[in-house]
């Protein structure tokens, strides 16, 4: 069994921990690797592991079963995105403040490496967001996938912008708002819930439409139904508006440009233990965060 450590290094926690997980993937009879790039930051912080351990991203996606994020939510999206078109599966150590997809703690870490060593575990699909821009020559460009949200708004933080929502090449509405949403299952438990979106369950195959801070127009939110899809135009004089994939990236978008979103999914599986029901996870994760409070 192989598998690739995709920390956040920004996380002196981190330094902390790796000497117990190796104990653990080595007692248990796992090769471990990490990203070559990740050795200089390792060694700042005076964590030295041996060569062997490092490879590259092109050696790990040929070699590799299983991933690990460590970190928060940030760390897991990351990895999901970077692995997202390979034949592995993927946990999550949770090293941030409050998330929903890191499943393994530092209490229970050997406990849960047991069960996957043992395939006691179930394999999720997750619907991911994939999106491009068509430009008013008519040429594409592709943008990164996204496994929680896409959100358009404007450049300012606090100003208002006007956005079209076209679904399946039907005029909905116009809304004057700070911005809109385009969440899949995944996100729904972030960015679109704290703005009043309800909670799809991770395997669900809808996505979501969720206006922020509408000024006019409905502000509802809308569940898109698998295979739909959703294009954003411009008013003309809409001329700073922002797209934002994951909270990672971001990019411009032209008046006369269209995004378009649509959901798809690939090949990464996603690992869930048998006592984590979906709805169960969400409302601990809420009670453990209100007692740490």
């Amino acid at each position: 069994m192989k598998f690739a450590i995709f920390p956040n290094m920004e996380k002196s926690v981190f330094y902390k921990l790796f000497p117990q997980l190796a104990d653990i993937f080595n007692e248990l009879g796992i090769e471990y690797y990490l990203l070559d790039k990740y050795k200089k930051k390792a060694e700042e912080h005076n964590l030295f592991i041996e060569d062997k351990h490092y490879k590259s991203l092109e050696w790990i996606t040929s070699h590799v079963s299983y991933v690990m994020s460590i970190g928060g939510d940030g760390a897991y999206l990351a990895v999901a995105c970077t692995m997202a078109d390979y034949p592995v599966a993927q946990v999550g150590l949770h090293m941030g403040d409050f998330g929903f997809l890191n499943l393994i703690s530092e209490k229970n870490l050997k406990e849960r490496m047991i069960q996957i060593t043992q395939d006691d575990y179930i394999l999720e699909k997750r619907l991911f967001l994939e999106s491009y821009l068509i430009h008013q020559d008519g040429t594409k460009k592709m943008l990164p996938i996204a496994l929680n949200d896409v959100v358009v708004g404007h450049s300012a933080i606090g100003k208002m912008v006007r956005l079209h929502l076209h679904i399946d090449k039907q005029f909905i509405q116009t809304y004057a708002a700070d911005g809109i949403i385009i969440s899949s299952p995944t996100g729904s438990t972030g960015y679109a819930m704290s703005c009043g979106g309800p909670v799809l369950p991770s395997d669900s195959k809808d996505f979501l439409v969720i206006p922020v801070c509408v000024h006019t127009g409905l502000t509802s939110p809308l569940i898109i139904p698998n295979n739909a899809e959703v294009k954003i135009t411009l008013p003309e004089r809409e001329k700073n508006v922002h797209i934002s994939l994951d909270g990672t990236y971001t990019f411009q978008m032209a008046p006369t440009d269209q995004l378009i979103i649509k959901n798809c999914l690939k090949q990464i599986r996603f690992i869930r233990f048998k006592d984590q029901g979906f709805f169960k996870i969400l409302t601990k994760k809420f009670e453990n965060y209100e007692k740490k409070e």
